[in-house]
């Protein structure tokens, strides 16, 4: 499918691919996979830069989703389970954010040759929202929506989007520290037994010191670490950069997790285009 948006002037932009599939092909596109971005261009005289940063496509982030999407659909099924008779919509589907810098007022719409959106009414498309079980009795129980990458929004017990990267890497327990650990005692006599220098004591040193961290930070994961502005945790997947004597530029093709894009436009002061090609069969995970 080839998806045409338009925009003005430098800023940060997101697009949902799967909500604009959803919209041009009048047929619904499950969020919850990896869509590919063929390829496509970009069309500014000023001569901006467009850059594409989608989540991390590491399994850390696709489990992080999965996560979210079992709790959704349990929290979905328990509460069907105490209500006869009630169904979810037709169009019930898991939804998120990219991160807590995405909204609607900064989503780009596909739109057709004259810069209309595609359609005349506005569709419905929520993202998900969680509601929680307050113990307390009489009081008001916490909804937040979520995003896969970077750190929460709000704050406990009053969320308003949770970051999934973050929940998953808070769910898991602390790794050890040292994997494998070595209990040989370098001075020790039977060690040293057959030790006709100081070669094997040293050699014993390397074996214990080296390599028994594993090879990334054991208390953080890309997607949730200590940057936090609006680019942070992001992966770069392509880039495009028009001048006024070449104003048509290509953008190389790439994957995105849910569908999910961040435009970075910088250099910009009037309108631009972009168009990309994209494949409307995603690949579930």
């Amino acid at each position: 499918m080839r998806l045409r948006f338009t925009g003005s002037g430098s800023d940060k932009f997101y697009i949902d691919l799967a909500k604009e599939i959803s919209v041009a092909q009048r047929r619904m596109a499950r969020q919850k996979q990896v869509f590919t971005v063929l390829g496509g261009y970009w069309k500014d005289q000023d001569g901006s830069t467009a850059h594409f940063n989608t989540a991390p496509l590491t399994w850390v982030a696709k489990r992080s989703v999965n996560r979210g999407f079992k709790q959704w659909r349990k929290m979905i099924a328990k509460t069907l389970s105490n209500s006869e008779g009630m169904q979810t919509g037709k169009y019930s589907d898991y939804k998120v954010y990219l991160n807590k810098y995405m909204f609607a007022s900064n989503t780009l719409r596909a739109k057709d040759a004259a810069g209309n959106d595609l359609y005349d009414q506005a569709g419905e498309w929520n993202y998900a929202t969680f509601t929680t079980e307050d113990p307390e009795q009489g009081a008001a129980p916490d909804q937040f929506e979520v995003h896969i990458v970077g750190s929460h929004n709000g704050s406990n017990p009053d969320w308003t989007r949770l970051g999934l990267i973050k929940s998953w890497f808070d769910s898991r327990p602390e790794p050890s520290s040292e994997d494998p650990v070595i209990t040989a005692d370098g001075s020790d006599p039977l060690s040293n037994l057959f030790d006709a220098g100081d070669v094997d004591d040293d050699r014993l040193v390397i074996i214990e010191e080296e390599n028994d961290h594993p090879p990334y930070d054991e208390n953080t994961t890309w997607g949730h670490y200590g940057g936090d502005s609006e680019t942070s945790n992001l992966q770069r997947m392509s880039s495009a950069q028009s001048s006024q004597s070449n104003p048509v530029v290509p953008v190389h093709g790439f994957q995105a997790l849910c569908g999910l894009v961040q435009v970075d436009v910088a250099n910009a002061s009037t309108g631009w285009e972009l168009v990309l090609d994209v494949e409307c069969n995603g690949v579930g995970f």
